[in-house]
């Protein structure tokens, strides 16, 4: 619909009606932007072709019915009106005014506009690879950025080409807002992004954008808070425990931390410092690799096996379960048996929060 109050020098040429067929999408720029033109059954719409999660050109990936999904990460989009109908994408895209005029398809120059989250430039002080697993800590300069613990931010390292999954990332931020620099860490894998990300050298500057994400810390500290963690998906735990330590905040946090063997126990120093110094918090570690458990080798005196019912039975009580706020946050198969675990003790789901690692 054509705003009445909309003059026609409002509008601009975007294509010919010959340009794009029925149940097609193609992009045009216009003014600089990028613009994904949609024809549903002789009907046009037109979105901003930047996928507001991590910049996947829409016009690249798939069109049914009224919902574009981006080719990257499988986020959704409304092209009638912005709106996200499927994550990971939380924010909404800019849509244009369109309107046909003889042969010609217009659309109007300015469009509507969501707030974006700011941009920091951020300078590799150190990076560091974890002996006997294939994670990297990558460390920055913290400049101006400002976080809860718990959230997220988007890296853009350059020099990144041919990744299916583009040329940007989103990670825990797994420092504490009290600490003076900015970590990272992540599974390398042989993607072009990760590779590249893996080769950064001390000094060089990259972009982040955020803070993203709701993961963070509850307010009523008459609740403890227990952490469910899988593998990499310790980070945001890191940041949270640091955070409640640094802050003296009067939260019981107990964490239950599971992986496949003690080497890739992450942060396990900086956790057993805080609960050193930290009254409030308890680590629970577990290794899950069935030969090391059987061997019986490096004289483990943790837990053994997966995160079960009778494990949280070991060190909750009725009450804490009763009462608690569970986070989750690990693979996906992970997560999946968590939620199933905390379903069948009955943990009401307002009680629950999720954060998923897809390890890419």
């Amino acid at each position: 619909m054509v705003c009445p109050l909309a003059n026609k020098e409002d509008f601009v040429k975007i294509a010919h009606i010959n340009d794009i067929q029925p149940l097609q999408m193609k992009m045009f720029q216009i003014n600089g932007e990028e613009v994904c033109l949609v024809n549903v059954d002789g009907k046009y719409y037109a979105i901003n072709n930047i996928c507001t999660h991590e910049g996947g050109p829409l016009a690249d990936g798939k069109l049914e019915g009224y919902e574009v999904e981006c080719p990257w990460h499988g986020s959704k989009f409304d092209v009638r009106t912005g709106e996200v109908t499927n994550p990971p994408a939380s924010e909404p895209e800019p849509t244009y005014e369109v309107k046909v005029d003889g042969n010609n398809i217009l659309i109007r120059k300015r469009i509507q506009t969501t707030p974006q989250k700011p941009q920091f430039e951020l300078t590799l002080l150190e990076k560091q690879k974890i002996e006997g697993t294939d994670v990297m800590s990558f460390r920055f300069s913290k400049t101006l950025l400002q976080y809860k613990a718990g959230q997220y931010a988007y890296f853009e390292i350059g020099e990144v080409y041919n990744d299916p999954k583009g040329p940007i990332r989103h990670f825990t931020i797994a420092s504490s807002p009290t600490e003076d620099f900015i970590l990272i860490s992540t599974r390398i894998r042989s993607s072009p992004y990760k590779k590249s990300l893996s080769s950064l050298e001390p000094g060089v500057k990259v972009n982040a954008r955020g803070p993203e994400g709701k993961f963070v810390l509850h307010e009523d500290y008459s609740k403890s808070a227990i952490f469910l963690s899988g593998g990499i998906g310790v980070t945001p735990f890191r940041s949270m425990i640091k955070y409640a330590t640094d802050k003296q905040l009067p939260l019981r946090i107990i964490m239950f931390d599971s992986n496949r063997n003690q080497e890739n126990i992450l942060f396990k120093k900086e956790f057993d410092e805080c609960s050193n110094i930290n009254k409030n918090v308890k680590i629970i570690y577990t290794i899950t690799d069935e030969a090391q458990n059987q061997s019986g080798t490096n004289n483990w005196q943790g837990e053994k096996g997966r995160i079960d019912k009778a494990m949280l039975a070991r060190y909750l009580s009725d009450s804490q379960q009763k009462t608690s706020v569970f986070y989750i946050c690990g693979p996906p198969a992970m997560i999946k048996a968590m939620q199933e675990l905390l379903q069948d003790l009955e943990i009401a789901s307002d009680r629950i929060m999720v954060e998923e690692f897809t390890g890419y």
